[in-house]
């Protein structure tokens, strides 16, 4: 199944973003693109894996509510960007205590 590679312009509408804001990912080396002469064209396997990456399940997006009240999408784009909810890891585990644990 050979889709079809995304302009800029297309992949800003999908994501709900600028197209400078895509061609400003592929020059950060976010997003994976190749040239057609001046035409930048990011393929569609490119996108899928960036939007696994950002968590993107656009089938459920309006279903669940999201736990900050900020749309999905919203919250997708920021992470892509580098501007989304900062995560802190979690640590795992028995015991409580700031004790160093022996191997």
């Amino acid at each position: 199944m050979n889709a079809r590679p995304f302009s800029p312009e297309t992949l800003a509408n999908r994501w709900g973003c600028s197209s400078e804001m895509v061609r400003q990912m592929c020059r950060r080396g976010d997003l994976s693109y190749f040239r057609l002469g001046k035409l930048i064209r990011i393929p569609a396997n490119e996108v899928d894996r960036v939007e696994c990456l950002t968590g993107d399940s656009s089938s459920t997006e309006d279903n669940t509510a999201s736990p900050t009240g900020i749309p999905g999408s919203e919250l997708r784009l920021a992470r892509m960007i580098g501007d989304g909810p900062k995560l802190s890891l979690v640590k795992s585990g028995a015991g409580s205590t700031d004790q160093p644990r022996n191997g």
